[in-house]
């Protein structure tokens, strides 16, 4: 992964334990500030927890998740994620029936991802991670058991979860993993 577009959350808020909803709240415009600073054109950014002592789910909450569901032109994943932190991260991601991709290290190629989804959203998933980049008429020539509303919602619906970013081709919309380049 490129260092230009990653932000060590506990750097920009000069600390490591980052926890409270009061905090994180405060802290939130300068991550958020951070993050579109640092985001790729395509709106890349990894959010490394180097540092990070403590992270409590209220905190993340307030100060990290909205980067997912409040900025539409980021595409947020996390990096060196505390052992300790993964439980207090799952529960708000369960909280919104979501999922975010988590790096063990810089320079991982290969994510995995905190959350639950459903099993038809982590299948479509799974698609677009083995063919790198594809369309709905894609899946649809792939598995025409299912149509081709039913394969765009279902990468509509991922790419609202910030798991993958859509480029416009014409009148087709292409689908890659967020992470990818």
């Amino acid at each position: 992964m490129m260092t230009q577009w990653k932000v060590t959350v506990a750097q920009v808020v000069r600390r490591g334990i980052l926890a409270g909803r009061a905090a994180g709240q405060a802290d939130y415009p300068k991550i958020e500030k951070a993050a579109k600073a640092a985001a790729e054109d395509d709106g890349r950014i990894m959010l490394d927890l180097t540092g990070v002592e403590v992270l409590s789910s209220s905190y993340f909450d307030a100060a990290i998740w909205p980067l997912w569901s409040l900025v539409p032109e980021l595409y947020p994943a996390l990096v060196k994620v505390p052992q300790t932190a993964i439980d207090d991260i799952e529960i708000i991601l369960r909280a919104n029936s979501a999922a975010v991709w988590s790096f063990k290290k810089d320079g991982d190629r290969s994510p995995h991802l905190l959350g639950a989804m459903d099993s038809t959203l982590k299948t479509t998933l799974g698609r677009v991670i083995d063919v790198g980049e594809l369309t709905a008429g894609d899946l649809v020539d792939v598995d025409r058991s299912i149509g081709m509303t039913a394969w765009s919602n279902r990468l509509a619906a991922l790419h609202q979860l910030r798991l993958v970013r859509r480029r416009k081709d014409g009148r087709r919309l292409i689908y890659v993993p967020a992470w990818k380049e």
